[in-house]
């Protein structure tokens, strides 16, 4: 996964700009290509341009100088995001010499062990932002993270500075110097989120009492590149969403928002595997197809509760739509009987016993005939496999049967379901005992039988 670092030129000095001193700080943009910084990150590219002409890369760490960020720690009230943006102005009023309108405030995230009341704000010139964040549009990367300079150093209160884990004999140094237009440029860090900038106008030995135990390095991207990888291989909140690109009141619809979304969802950073974030065993991969799958299990449940909650409605429409039809034709005595709750037929079977009582007197043969019902009784028993019956009752209108006990006993299920099959209604009694419905169990009431 390649690592872009790009170090933006200094902002002019205030009355000396001008169209053409523009143009030629726009191809003064240092930067350095390292294409696998698991291998070495020193090894790499280098150029100094416009960022039009420079490579594609994974990642992009983009390099304010702290000369034109003022960093300061102060008290905030604990509000949310956008009413905090809101109050940011007035905060830092007492530490300007001109009005807020000039500048952009954004307050960098807290790190681990901070009170949420406590942050560091950045402060950086509305104009010159403005124009960074023109320049930088032209970047093809799919992440860009915008940072102070100083963040690349250590702070270690030492006299000699840290070296990496990997990389002993290189040091990370926590005051760096660099010399622009005959002047000294000193950056120093002075703890997690702080560090501050000044300018020397010839070089001096005698620094502030401050820094009077730290070693100034120049400027290099052998070690500055080491420390641009450690960087972004830390998986702290206050790491993976520190970005300046996030100062700009509507950074929310900027295209540099986008490519930086990454950086609201804790992006690991580069973790020193090659193509880690496309590998199968980073569980980041996998939440964005984790929650789609959530989404669509969770509809097709939801879809399929719908569907039987319709089924089990139009099934009880259907129900009364019968019954209301048959009590149009049924007779005086059976309305009688199913008023004073004598029978546990419901309307539509009532009706069809009545027009099966009315076949019978015409010495028609019907369904609900003992000679049918027996023969259906031996058609399932030959279905079955089961030689002889061990009781048989017929009441008139259906048949209750029993099988023998056998070496191989069929369960109530498999016997309804070889009924079904056969285009009967078979009804499970219990205790061994079955009852066959006449008329495929037209009319019947299947949970008054089955109790």
């Amino acid at each position: 996964m390649s690592l872009l670092v790009i170090h933006c030129p200094l902002k002019p000095f205030a009355g000396s700009s001008s169209k053409s001193e523009e143009s030629a700080r726009a191809d003064q943009f240092a930067w350095c290509l390292c294409e696998n910084p698991a291998e070495d990150p020193t090894a790499g590219r280098q150029g100094i341009g416009s960022t039009e002409s420079m490579p594609y890369a994974d990642e992009v760490l983009v390099l304010i100088p702290t000369l034109d960020v003022r960093l300061i720690e102060t008290k905030v009230p604990l509000v949310k995001a956008k009413k905090l943006q809101q109050v940011l102005p007035s905060l830092v009023e007492e530490y300007l010499l001109a009005g807020a309108d000039s500048v952009l405030v954004h307050a960098l995230p807290p790190f681990l062990g901070q009170m949420g009341s406590q942050r560091t704000l950045a402060i950086i010139d509305r104009v010159w932002f403005y124009w960074l964040n023109q320049q930088l549009s032209a970047l093809l990367a799919p992440r860009i993270r915008f940072i102070p300079d100083c963040l690349l150093l250590s702070y270690a209160k030492a006299e000699e500075p840290l070296t990496a884990d990997q990389y002993p004999e290189i040091a990370i140094p926590s005051l760096a110097f660099k010399t622009a237009e005959n002047e000294i440029i000193y950056t120093w860090r002075k703890s997690e989120q702080l560090g501050l900038a000044w300018v020397e106008q010839n070089p001096s030995e005698q620094l502030p009492s401050m820094v009077e135990n730290c070693k100034p390095v120049e400027w290099s991207w052998n070690w500055l590149m080491i420390s641009a990888v450690a960087f972004s291989r830390r998986t702290d909140i206050a790491a993976a969403s520190l970005n300046l690109l996030l100062a700009a009141p509507n950074a929310k619809k900027t295209p540099l928002k986008l490519n930086a979304r990454w950086q609201s969802a804790q992006a690991k950073g580069i973790n020193g595997l090659a193509n880690v974030y496309q590998s199968w065993v980073d569980k980041n991969l996998w939440v964005a197809p984790s929650r789609w799958a959530i989404y669509a299990i969770s509809s097709i449940f939801i879809g399929f509760s719908l569907h039987a909650a319709w089924l089990a409605v139009d099934d009880w429409r259907w129900g009364r739509n019968l019954e209301i039809t048959a009590a149009q034709f049924i007779s005086p005595t059976s309305i009688a009987l199913l008023a004073q709750n004598k029978t546990n037929d419901s309307v539509t079977g009532a009706f069809i016993k009545q027009l099966t009582q009315e076949e019978r007197r015409k010495g028609q043969t019907t369904d609900a005939d003992f000679v049918p019902m027996a023969a259906k009784v031996q058609q399932l028993k030959a279905a079955l496999g089961k030689e002889t019956l061990q009781k048989i009752t017929y009441d008139g209108y259906r048949i209750d049967f029993e099988f023998k006990p056998s070496a191989i006993p069929l369960s109530a299920s498999e016997i309804i379901k070889k009924a079904e099959l056969l285009g009967m209604m078979v009804i499970d009694l219990g205790n061994n005992r079955y009852r066959l419905e006449p008329y495929a169990g037209l009319g019947s009431n299947t949970k008054e039988a089955s109790l």
